[in-house]
């Protein structure tokens, strides 16, 4: 029967022992400096000149003093003297500095893995949730559904682009293949646009950034119409006499627009200090979309200034013009300069097509 035990050697009570007691408590001793293992330092060279029964420490590389040659080995002071024991592969022991764990493995002692903690999870290279992730696609996620709720109230997705012309968007796939994409394509205007090919896309909609406002750019279709167009604004009407605007004065232009489809309606009103030298047809000059084709009478409808109107009438001209008539049980003709004064002012009503 051996004198000692096969693990931490320990040693055992003889037969016919005397003083048995000296023998249990040395046991005692080492299971009281072996088991739930926990050293102050691992790096330690020289021992400390000042210490207290029952402080452990692992023996480094190239220690010095009584420590000495027991590189590796288990330091623990007891009755104020340094013993030493050997440990065997497969000990853990707490390192109490560095708050870590360490085995050792027959040579050398190595820090064991620690739990998971956040700081493991900052930088990662790639993320796969139920799938595989890849260099083009480094968070990845199958899944039937993916919730990204609120900490306490507001709750904002991010998509960050890195200048004006790169994309910031989501693209909506079908088989691998978009056919839906929403968010900034290009720049910084709002956009969805749809693909039927997943190569070739059309702007359904977008949002102007500075002003918000819509575009529709291939239309809205209402049951089986499409509205193509839609625009309203101002415009600033000039009158011109065969053309020539050579001292034309205004106290009044004005003008106010809509197009809704390929139908534009327009009002417009002028007053001159001057009509200038022009002789010849009169004309309103600078409509703000051109007609097509020439045609459909206005109205016209002078509040002064004016001479031998008979029922006056606007009719759009070739080019963004509209020429003023007076009508009559003969026929109608062009206004002229004759019919004007420094001071005439009237206004204009006017629907067409472009």
């Amino acid at each position: 029967m051996s004198d000692t035990s096969s693990i931490l050697g320990m040693p055992y009570i003889q037969p016919s022992q005397a003083q048995k007691h000296v023998t249990h408590n040395e046991a005692i001793r080492m299971l009281d400096a072996l088991v739930q293992l926990s050293v102050i330092k691992r790096t330690r060279t020289s021992p400390p000149a000042s210490f207290s029964d029952g402080d452990r420490y692992i023996v480094p590389t190239g220690a010095t003093g009584v420590w000495a040659g027991q590189d590796h080995k288990l330091a623990v002071a007891t009755n104020q003297v340094w013993k030493v024991y050997t440990p065997r592969e497969g000990w853990i022991a707490y390192v109490e500095d560095e708050a870590l764990a360490v085995a050792f493995n027959g040579g050398a002692w190595m820090e064991l893995p620690k739990g998971l903690e956040a700081s493991d999870l900052q930088n990662l290279a790639q993320v796969g949730i139920n799938t595989g992730a890849d260099a083009g696609n480094r968070l990845s996620v199958a899944s039937d559904a993916t919730l990204l709720t609120h900490d306490g109230s507001d709750h904002r997705l991010k998509i960050n682009k890195a200048g004006n012309t790169d994309t910031a968007s989501l693209l909506f796939q079908s088989n691998w293949t978009g056919h839906a994409e929403m968010g900034l394509t290009g720049g910084k205007d709002f956009t969805i646009r749809v693909s039927a090919d997943g190569g070739t896309f059309v702007d359904a909609l977008s949002a102007d950034a500075a002003t918000g406002r819509l575009r529709a750019p291939a239309g809205v279709t209402f049951g089986q119409q499409t509205l193509r167009n839609y625009q309203q604004g101002s415009w600033t009407p000039r009158l011109a006499f065969g053309g020539d605007e050579t001292g034309m004065a205004y106290a009044k232009q004005e003008g106010q627009f809509t197009r809704i489809g390929n139908l534009v309606t327009l009002q417009g009103a002028i007053t001159l200090t001057a009509k200038g030298s022009g002789t010849g047809s009169a004309e309103i000059m600078g409509l703000p979309l051109a007609p097509d084709p020439v045609g459909f009478p206005g109205q016209v409808q002078f509040a002064g200034g004016g001479s031998s109107l008979a029922a006056p009438v606007c009719q759009t001209r070739t080019g963004s013009r509209i020429g003023l008539l007076k009508t009559s049980a003969s026929g109608s003709s062009d206004l002229t300069q004759a019919n004007f004064g420094n001071g005439t002012s009237f206004a204009i009503s006017l629907t067409y097509f472009v």
